[in-house]
This record gives structure tokens, C-alpha cells and sequence, in this order.
């Protein structure tokens, strides 16, 4: 019995090591070890979990994130998250990292993947966005800007490039951004009220589109860049039926999913009609 159980720990520690590297076996050690211990050592503490060995980097991380240089700490969590996947302070890490990517994303920091465009004589805002490929309503609030009649010759906009996707995890009720295939933020939903799905068909992912995105204010519709769009209460509906997204506490749809009020203006403004939603 017990030559059986040291084989078969054996076989596990080989192939993790084998297929995933040092990252296996950081796993194997936190997560697989401690559970495969006799109830009898786990009593007596003989195998208690090992201390997590990201703990030092994790702290030299922090150290970095409580500066004021935005583009460093992104770099560094990014690398925090690469190096440590099986992390304990992994949820904590891209918390920080997704507050980090909206704080640059919305700002005029520069970084080196932020586009430059400086304006030109005959510019308006909707020749810029077909020339950035990206949204006027993403250029005005990248830009701290709040009117568009009042560019002009000489200024310099800094656009990141947008491409999204989402994900949204019906287990953890968590819905996630990522841009250009790298994880952007997670926004927890504050409400779910989405459709019972069929019998048999519960774990069956769902692939679904961005279809249309609406504002309203005091019960009735606004467009951008109408005064009465900032702060409004937004929806963003996809072709999964009943799986739209909109501000907790406002206006809302027969079904959906709530999110806090900036962060659905966030999510509001980062997407766009066909950006790709996958359901899991």
C-alpha cells in the first residue's frame, strides 16, 4: 500500500516536471502535495503546505507598484504573473494589473504601445478614428478631452490600439477583457440574471458577438457626444440571448448582467459592435 502510494507520487512529480517545467513543480509542491497526504500526517502537521516561494518577488513587485511610473508597474505584474502562475497572491496580482492597464489605457501617459497622432488642418474627429481605426468616443476620453469641436492643428492625441475580446466565466460570475490577446481586467458582475440554459447544454461555451451598444439618461436614449452621455446608464447586448451587460442600479434590460456604474462606462467605452464574446 504505502510502495503503491511513493510509486504513483513519483509518476505525478515526473510528469509534471516533464511537461510543465519548474512552473509543474511549484504547482505540485503548493496544490497536489498537501492533498495527497494521509489524513493521519496532515493531523499530526507533518505535511503541511509549503511557504509559497513567489512571497519575496510578490513584495519586490508591490514595492514597484507603489511608485508613480504606471508603465513600470504594469511590466512588472505582467512579469509577476508569467513567472508565478500558480501564485497564491495571483488573484491580488491581476487585480492591481487590471487597474493598472485602465489607469494607463485612459490617460495621456505615454508607453511604448500608444499610437501618436498630431492634427492636421482639415481633422475632424471621425477622419481621425478611421485613420487609428479606434472610436471617437475612445480618442475624447483617452484624451481628457470633452468636446469634440475644440481640437486643433498641433495637438497631439496618444490612442492605444483596441482590439477586445471577452470572456465571462458563468462559474465565478467574473466577466474579462483582454486586448490583443493580453489580459486587460476583470470586472466582478454585482447582478446575474441570465436565461436557465437547456438541459444538457449547462458547461456548453458559447461563442457570441457584440451587437449593439445604447445609453440612457433619465429613461431615454443619448448618443456620444452628447453632454448627457457622460455618467449615463449603458448596455452592451450580444447575440447570446439574454447575456448583455449594463449598470447596476440604472436602467436595465429584462435580462443580463449587472456591473458597477464606472465600470460599466469603462467596459462601454472599450467595446465595440462585433467584438468577440466567449461564454464558458
Amino acid at each position: 500500500m504505502r510502495l503503491g502510494c511513493i510509486f504513483k507520487t513519483l509518476t505525478i512529480l515526473g510528469l509534471s516536471t516533464a511537461v510543465f517545467g519548474s512552473a509543474g513543480w511549484f504547482g505540485y509542491q503548493l496544490i497536489v502535495k498537501p492533498q495527497q497526504a494521509p489524513p493521519g500526517e496532515l493531523a499530526a502537521g507533518k505535511s503541511a503546505p509549503p511557504p509559497d516561494p513567489s512571497l519575496p518577488d510578490f513584495e519586490k513587485t508591490m514595492k514597484v507598484a507603489s511608485g508613480r511610473d504606471l508603465v513600470k508597474t504594469r511590466d512588472a505584474l505582467e512579469r509577476f504573473i508569467e513567472n508565478y502562475p500558480f501564485s497564491t497572491k495571483l488573484d491580488e496580482t491581476r487585480k492591481a494589473l487590471g487597474k493598472v492597464n485602465s489607469d494607463i489605457f485612459f490617460s495621456t501617459v505615454d508607453s511604448p504601445d500608444k499610437v501618436r497622432y498630431e492634427i492636421r488642418s482639415g481633422d475632424a474627429l471621425g477622419k481621425i478614428e478611421r485613420k487609428l481605426k479606434t472610436t471617437g468616443e475612445l480618442i475624447m476620453r483617452c484624451n481628457n478631452l470633452d468636446d469634440p469641436r475644440r481640437l486643433r492643428i498641433g495637438q497631439v492625441l496618444l490612442v492605444t490600439p483596441a482590439d477586445f475580446s471577452v470572456t465571462v466565466d458563468r462559474k465565478t460570475r467574473v466577466v474579462t477583457l483582454f486586448n490583443q490577446g493580453k489580459f486587460f481586467r476583470e470586472y466582478a458582475a454585482q447582478s446575474w440574471n441570465v436565461p436557465a440554459p437547456k438541459k444538457g447544454t449547462e458547461k456548453q461555451p458559447i461563442a457570441a458577438k457584440v451587437t449593439r451598444k445604447m445609453a440612457w439618461r433619465d429613461g431615454n436614449p443619448v448618443n456620444f457626444p452628447a453632454k448627457e452621455y457622460m455618467g449615463s446608464d449603458r448596455w452592451v447586448e450580444t447575440s447570446a440571448k439574454g447575456y448583455a451587460f449594463f449598470t447596476e442600479g440604472g436602467q436595465k434590460p429584462v435580462y443580463g448582467i449587472g456591473i458597477a456604474p464606472d465600470e460599466m462606462e469603462e467596459i462601454s467605452t472599450l467595446l465595440k459592435q462585433g467584438v468577440p464574446v466567449n461564454i464558458k
